[in-house]
């Protein structure tokens, strides 16, 4: 009977023991980043009156960098997709959505939207063929505007900026990556101005 009752208390304690082990273990817990901007929208109580109007047609973003993933460049060859360092939303997403507010800012005198409202004064497309962080310490922001006026004067403008990390970890890259492209927006619509 004592052999019996070992034997039960190995089958049911053993399986019982692993799966408790099995769940306490510790999984790495998933961070989400956003990309940030320092300009402020300037609220009116007013409605605006204005006949020029932007259109972010599209923002194509290569397709190794639209992932949930942050990527790295690791080495001059290899680039590896995060699994627990995360973007909040698609980065065409928000891409899009920071050159909306942030031009918003930039521009008051323009209308921005990545809806076709109107015919617009301006329309951009943009591609972006490096949004990451590289092996030599930098967030790499790397792509193309392509603008079309009112008149289907196309004029295209290639960018590439290089913004040091201040110091290592995704926090620093994520800041880094979003000054760096608040820079090229600040940028793009200074040549907008002129």
């Amino acid at each position: 009977m004592n052999r019996i009752y070992k034997k039960l208390l190995i089958a049911i304690f053993i399986p019982l023991f692993t799966i408790l082990v099995g769940c306490s273990a510790s999984n790495p817990s998933k961070s989400y980043f956003q990309l940030t901007s320092n300009l402020q929208i300037p609220v009116s109580q007013n409605m605006k009156t204005t006949n020029q109007f932007i259109w972010i047609e599209s923002i194509d973003v290569a397709s190794f960098l639209n992932k949930p993933g942050i990527v790295l460049q690791t080495d001059n060859i290899k680039y590896e997709t995060a699994t627990n360092h995360l973007w909040i939303s698609t980065l065409s997403q928000q891409l899009q959505d920071r050159l909306t507010q942030d031009l918003t800012a930039m521009l008051p005198n323009y209308l921005v939207s990545s809806k076709s409202i109107t015919t617009p004064t301006i329309t951009v497309k943009l591609f972006i063929d490096g949004f990451y962080g590289s092996y030599t310490g930098d967030a790499v922001i790397k792509g193309r505007w392509v603008v079309t006026d009112n008149k289907n004067n196309i004029e295209t403008k290639p960018f590439e900026r290089h913004v040091p990390l201040a110091t290592n970890g995704y926090d620093a890259l994520v800041k880094a990556l979003s000054k760096g492209w608040q820079d090229e927006e600040l940028d793009f619509a200074n040549s907008i101005k002129h």
